[in-house]
């Protein structure tokens, strides 16, 4: 091989190795490696968990203030004068409440009624059981007695028939006596002619006929004596008879009378629990040993009379000097709506409010966590070591929109005096949306959320290794930098926080500086640098 052709070959060898290395070069432009992982881990422990939002706000003044009544009425007393200086809560006029402060009695005594009117009902369900208590021994004692009765007339029945046996027995015995001796005498004397007939006949004394006669009279009254003791028999079976028939109806009758009184008594029972139950439901009460607050509708009605009869005290909202005062002893009050911004109208108007405020938009997802009353605090740019605390007083009910982006204005109390705080001044302001005290808690960024199922990589030792397991979890309040855990792992479990180093541009293409060509762009920025050079 001669020295061109091996030039020939070097040459092709060294391009060939360009191509290559522009080739693979360019592979692993469009084609970065995965970024490297990072495994951190972190522990469930016990905390506070809070969530906030915060905006950027300007401290305004309230400026005036116009007070009017809510409700109308004659103004009795003005105890203010124009130019006079007033403290937030100061009566500064009176009108008339008459009305309303019998209203407000009223309420008061149907609060009262309510409470006399509950002990009453729920007294008459013990008095309608202590009722059917007595009644239940009333009817047993009546069931007892007739059977009793019955049982008693059952066992002297047959001592009554004996008794009534042995005389009818004696009755008989005697009448057979009789009738034998009268027989006997009869027949011995009869064919000699004394017979009863004869023996009638006579106006004289005859032994004969005296001794035919009395055994003749024995007889007879032993007839008779039979004749009672056989009536009285069958009379004692027919009392005994109707006795029985008497007694086992007035017990049958007393079984009845208790069946039918068991059930009334049960009835009262169930209608006194009712009449309980409907009052508690239509007084508002859900529990068996109110207080007055329990009372909720008629405490509701409480709270408008009180708050309407409050109503007629005209009381300064915050300290200030009267400006103006609109009408006089006399006339009504006018109750057209107070305004703390822009122009001011009002029953009275107040001036020189010493109280400053805070002024802040919210974006829309922001503004839908916050509620009047929330807590907030406050930094202000001009005083970098001052911070302050204060309260959500409104929130715009219609939204601004600036360049597309919707933002809702909220307005802030200050609770702390700050004296070199201005009007203007910027600020940042912070509102605590949800707070949990003293719960389990973990970093937001071990949780993984898709689908609505929340998962922790919790991490165990098994054989002498870590084992990482998805575990669910129940999430509640999400905060700013914890989340809340409700169920699902304990406190000291371990977890894996996982966090991401690459250097990776946007769209994960990597920026890459010198070389072929210069700086290689991403999608959408500079053209690439094309040739070979620096």
């Amino acid at each position: 091989m001669n020295k061109s052709r091996i030039r020939i070959l070097s040459i092709n060898l060294v391009l060939a190795l360009v191509v290559v290395g522009i080739g693979w070069w360019g592979w692993s432009a469009l084609h970065p490696a995965a970024a490297k992982v990072t495994t951190t881990t972190t522990s469930v422990s016990v905390g506070d968990v809070t969530s906030s939002v915060s905006a950027s706000g300007t401290v305004v003044s309230p400026g005036d203030v116009g007070v009017s009544p809510s409700v109308s009425a004659q103004i009795t007393k003005i105890n203010v004068k124009v130019g006079q200086k007033v403290l937030a809560g100061t009566s500064m006029a009176q009108l008339d409440n008459a009305t309303l402060k019998n209203a407000l009695s009223q309420a008061q005594a149907t609060l009262l009624t309510a409470q006399i009117n509950f002990k009453q009902t729920k007294a008459a369900i013990q008095t309608a059981k202590d009722t059917a208590a007595n009644n239940a021994t009333t009817y047993q004692n009546t069931v007892d007695s007739a059977r009793r009765a019955i049982d008693d007339a059952s066992a002297s029945s047959p001592y009554k028939a004996t008794a009534n046996k042995a005389t009818l027995d004696a009755a008989l015995q005697t009448l057979n006596q009789a009738k034998s001796v009268y027989d006997s005498y009869a027949g011995f004397y009869g064919p000699n002619g004394i017979t009863l007939a004869w023996c009638a006949t006579l106006n004289t004394i005859n032994s004969n006929c005296t001794t035919l006669i009395s055994d003749y009279n024995s007889y007879q009254s032993a007839q008779r004596s039979y004749d009672a003791a056989v009536a009285n028999q069958a009379s004692t079976a027919i009392s005994d008879t109707s006795t029985s028939i008497s007694l086992q109806n007035s017990w049958t009758s007393a079984l009845a009378s208790q069946r039918i009184g068991l059930a009334k008594d049960q009835s009262s029972i169930s209608a006194a629990q009712d009449a309980y139950d409907l009052f508690k439901a239509q007084q508002g009460v859900t529990t068996d040993n109110p207080t007055a607050l329990d009372f909720s509708v008629a405490q509701t009605g409480l709270l408008v009379a009180q708050k309407n009869f409050e109503a007629t005290f005209v009381r300064a909202p915050v300290s200030g000097r009267v400006a103006s005062i609109s009408a006089g002893a006399g006339q009504n009050a006018p109750t057209a709506s107070s305004s703390t911004l822009g122009a001011v109208s009002g029953f009275i108007v107040l001036t020189d409010v010493s109280s400053l405020q805070v002024s802040a938009s919210f974006s829309e997802a922001d503004s839908a966590k916050l509620a009047v009353g929330q807590d907030a605090s406050f930094s202000f740019s001009a005083l970098s070591n001052v911070s302050a605390v204060g309260k959500v007083i409104s929130i715009d009910p219609l939204p601004t929109t600036t360049s597309g982006a919707t933002s809702y204005k909220a307005l802030f109390t200050i609770t702390d005096k700050i004296p070199t705080l201005k009007p203007g001044m910027t600020t940042t302001v912070t509102v605590t949306t949800g707070a949990a005290f003293n719960v389990l808690q973990v970093a937001s960024q071990a949780i993984t959320t898709r689908g609505g199922l929340s998962i922790l990589n919790v991490i165990t030792n098994k054989n002498g290794k870590e084992v990482t397991t998805p575990t669910p979890v129940v999430v509640g309040l999400k905060g700013d930098a914890t989340d809340q855990i409700i169920s699902g792992v304990s406190a000291g479990t371990k977890v894996v926080l996982r966090t991401t180093s690459a250097t990776a541009t946007t769209n994960g293409f990597p920026t890459t500086t010198g070389g072929l060509g210069g700086a290689v762009a991403g999608p959408g920025g500079g053209g690439a640098g094309r040739g070979f050079g620096g």
